[in-house]
């Protein structure tokens, strides 16, 4: 999945009543086009920008965004006299892309007013992220003052407040959606539009479009009038920024800033981490097939693929199946295959899951302990996969979490106490009974159905059924084709239940808390 960031910037500024369009009067020194080139360029979720601009500006326009560092800038193509026009212009730069440049992904455009420098980076999450499950997303506010119906100077009604919003933008649309759009308005000769949602709510009225949380902040220069206001509120937005820094260095609210500066480092670096991953994971895999060996996506990377055509947004690990059968071919050909700067260590004991590490780089997880010599880099998950015996889900569900449980705390560090003395016998009693519980229905039933991660390693007691899994399909994973259980739907539905369904915002967390793709960042 692609985002793509369109800026319109072609007005001409006639309501401003300047000589020059309103892109490039200054705001605090810089031009006001120059704030939304930088707050899409900042954001990870945003691949390329794509600037529509007054044709008799085209060199000042390529300026600016060369001024402000914009590395994702596609192109600068010119615009029209009306809004739409240059709307059009942007979707059919796009659908001029070759089957090549798309890659089989999914484009979503976002297009943002120029005339709007102040748009913030959570306001671009906010979009990016509800386009996952839509295919329209506006922006929007609620209506403070009660809205009147006049016909001249003679009120002659009002109407219901609650249900009025005032709209924004970015307005956001799958290309498919907001291309039919237009192609079905084009064909009405009384077609008249302000924006891009009304076009979509006229002439595709069977799609949905979903609205997000607009941003006060998110001011629209239409008079000399707003430009004064945009200083004034930039000011403020500068003042809280610098409040924050100062608080920040006071050793009091340390942690706070440490939490601040990381979340900032992570959200910027994961799209790098997630390319490193997948860069990884082709050479693996070309491996693994060179060598006959049947390898899938798995977990949350299989869901990925499903739900977004690559990676979850906010994920920072990759994981894949083979089976147990397997495992000693597997090591012995990655171990002879693998580049020098790769590692495929012996598991620890308790948790048998193989990973192919990045020597030159650094990962840290909540759970890592520094006193283990492992390897601590950028690393891609292998799970082996093995018969498990004909039981029920939910018997294999609670022995499992059962032994996981018992085993995670018995292989943490204990000191001497009463209450590590009794977590021993206990934890320790309980893991010898689920453990016993596993191997005898391994003895009484028939292990040909079903097949199952490691006892040790299955937490959740996942069984997948030999026939959704084998003979395996393909996925198509950002751009790359990749082996996949026969029947993701019924595989990822076994796991995640309703998976087209985006967790909570505060449910969308990744396993690291840093990392550095080399060792020398």
């Amino acid at each position: 999945m692609k985002n793509i960031a369109v800026i319109l910037a072609a007005g001409s500024g006639k309501r401003m009543g300047t000589e020059r369009p309103k892109q490039f009067l200054q705001l605090l020194g810089r031009p006001i086009l120059a704030y939304s080139i930088e707050a899409f360029q900042k954001n990870t979720l945003i691949d390329d920008i794509i600037i529509v601009g007054n044709p008799e500006f085209m060199d000042e326009t390529r300026q600016t965004a060369e001024a402000v560092g914009a590395t994702k800038l596609r192109a600068v193509i010119p615009g029209g006299v009306e809004r739409t026009d240059s709307t059009l212009a942007a979707i059919d730069y796009v659908n001029s892309f070759s089957p090549q440049q798309l890659r089989g992904e999914t484009l979503n455009m976002l297009f943002h007013d120029a005339a709007r420098p102040l748009i913030s980076d959570e306001l671009i999450t906010r979009i990016c992220t509800q386009l996952i499950a839509e295919e329209a997303v506006s922006v929007c506010l609620p209506t403070p003052d009660t809205i009147i119906e006049a016909d001249g100077e003679q009120m002659t009604g009002t109407l219901e407040r609650s249900r009025l919003r005032r709209m924004q933008t970015p307005q956001a649309f799958r290309l498919h959606v907001i291309a039919e759009a237009y192609r079905r308005a084009k064909a009405d000769p009384d077609f008249r539009a302000t924006d891009d949602c009304g076009v979509v709510l006229k002439y595709m009225p069977e799609t949905k479009i979903f609205l997000v949380d607009g941003d006060e902040a998110n001011l629209k220069l239409t008079t000399p009038q707003d430009l004064q206001l945009l200083e004034r509120v930039l000011k403020l937005k500068k003042t809280k920024s610098s409040e924050k820094s100062e608080v920040s260095e006071n050793p009091k609210n340390l942690e706070n800033s440490e939490n601040q500066y990381l979340a900032a480092y992570r959200q910027r670096q994961l799209r790098p981490l997630q390319l490193k991953m997948l860069e990884m994971l082709t050479l693996v895999g070309d491996i693994l097939t060179r060598n006959g060996i049947r390898w899938w996506l798995q977990g949350g990377t299989l869901l990925g693929a499903v739900r977004h055509g690559g990676f979850i947004p906010w994920d920072d690990d990759m994981d894949i199946d083979v089976l147990k059968e397997d495992v000693p071919r597997m090591l012995e050909v990655l171990r002879q295959e693998l580049p020098p700067q790769y590692e495929v260590p012996e598991p620890p004991r308790h948790t048998p899951i193989y990973k192919v590490r990045l020597s030159d780089s650094f990962f840290v997880e909540y759970a890592d302990d520094f006193s283990l010599p492992y390897n601590k880099g950028v690393y891609i998950d292998i799970f082996p996969q093995g018969p498990a015996p004909s039981v029920s889900r939910k018997f294999a569900r609670i022995v499992a979490r059962g032994y996981c449980k018992a085993n995670s705390i018995l292989g943490r560090q204990h000191y001497y106490s009463l209450r590590s003395f009794a977590e021993f016998f206990w934890f320790g009693a309980r893991r010898a009974i689920f453990g016993a519980m596993w191997r005898i229905a391994c003895l009484v039933k028939p292990k040909d159905r079903y097949l199952a991660q490691d006892l040790r390693n299955n937490g959740w007691g996942l069984l997948h059924e030999r026939n959704r899994i084998f003979p395996l399909s393909t996925v198509e994973f950002e751009g790359h084709t990749f082996p996949a259980p026969a029947d993701p739907d019924f595989y990822l539905r076994e796991d995640f239940g309703d998976y087209m369904k985006l967790p909570p915002e505060d449910q969308r967390h990744g396993h690291a808390v840093y990392w550095a793709l080399s060792l020398s960042d």
